[in-house]
């Protein structure tokens, strides 16, 4: 039914389209022919009945075209029919949507490093040095009241050994570096800070919270880096190795799958797929009558999720973990070992076997 709903919605479209502009504009420019007028073709099938003659190159072109007419528009029918729109008008929704977002400040905070120059030393007065042997008074910022000033350069140094010790001892305090202006440093010299690598073992994580470990296994086409198996709980970890900035998006669109989205392309949502391998493996599960619990985990190992602060309810809400570790992001997911529900008991050896048989 929603296939034929699906078809009937695009032939009616592309009638309307077909008809009603280009065949209509087409007649109605070349030969003055309403295409909608009754009148207009009870004239044109009176000269057919009176022996119409065709001979001029616009006669024949007038026939043909109104011969191919239907068989064009079932054509064009057809072909439009296999076009996806559904996913077409979900990527361009999703872009415009992915873009608003991106612009928006309160969705993604842009961090900015402020480099403060320092004031060149030519403007900043330095500190006096106290050549009298009396001591000085306290200055209160970097100026001094006149009359301290005044008594300082009336002052004479007590010897010259002295000044010249006082005068070594401030350029030590000072080093010429400090007054090179920072605005001279070239910019390839001036470093942005990276993210910070999550270093984590997963499977030592893993054994350390009480599962059984098994690597790389495929369920479903889909490939699950580690399995987790205790007595209690089975734990599917997919590593998302995707790198770059994504848009997570977990609604359906005209009943297509959902999508995430980068600056260059879309993919189906790895929390999606992951869910979709969870729950017919957790119906195999109960089938054969095993009480482990069946707990899906997306592992974010390349990749940042930009509005991951926003889909975090969706996530908890469709019963999937979605954590990070090495360059995964951002720091507002949890870690992996955060994120793993703990064990309450490691389980035996056949344990192991039964729930590797349904892989």
């Amino acid at each position: 039914m929603k296939n034929i709903k699906r078809t009937l919605l695009i032939g009616l479209t592309v009638g309307i389209i077909f008809f009603g502009w280009i065949l209509y504009e087409f007649y109605s420019q070349n030969w003055n022919f309403n295409l909608f007028s009754l009148k207009d073709w009870d004239y044109v099938w009176n000269e057919f009945v009176s022996g119409w003659i065709i001979s001029a190159t616009s006669d024949w072109i007038f026939i043909i075209s109104i011969v191919c007419a239907i068989p064009a528009f079932i054509l064009l029918w057809r072909l439009f029919c296999h076009i996806p729109w559904g996913k077409l008008f979900l990527a361009a929704y999703h872009q415009i949507k992915r873009l608003i977002m991106i612009r928006n400040p309160k969705q993604v905070i842009q961090k900015k490093i402020k480099v403060k120059a320092r004031q060149s030393h030519k403007k900043v007065r330095p500190r006096p040095m106290n050549t009298t042997g009396r001591p000085l008074p306290k200055m209160a910022g970097k100026t001094m009241d006149a009359d301290t000033d005044a008594a300082l350069t009336s002052a004479a140094p007590e010897s010259e050994a002295g000044l010249a010790k006082t005068l070594n001892t401030s350029t030590e305090l000072h080093p010429a570096f400090l007054d090179e202006d920072i605005n001279d440093i070239p910019l390839e010299d001036i470093k942005m800070p990276e993210r910070v690598r999550l270093e984590e073992d997963l499977v030592t994580i893993l054994s350390e919270s009480n599962y059984q470990v098994v690597k790389d296994i495929t369920l479903d086409k889909i490939h699950l880096a580690y399995v987790g198996i205790s007595a209690d709980q089975v734990v599917l970890c997919m590593a998302d190795t995707e790198k770059g900035d994504w848009l997570a998006d977990e609604e359906f669109f005209n009943d297509e799958e959902p999508l995430w989205f980068s600056e260059t392309s879309h993919r189906i949502s790895p929390v999606y797929q992951l869910l979709t391998t969870a729950k017919a493996f957790d119906a195999k599960v109960k089938d054969r009558g095993f009480a482990q619990t069946v707990t899906p985990i997306l592992i974010e190992k390349e990749g940042t999720i930009i509005n991951a602060e926003d889909m975090t309810e969706t996530w908890q809400k469709l019963g999937v973990i979605v954590c990070r570790t090495d360059l995964g992001g951002p720091d507002e997911l949890p870690g992996f070992e955060a994120a793993l529900p703990k064990a309450a008991d490691r389980g035996t050896a056949r344990d192991l076997e039964s729930i590797r048989g349904l892989f």
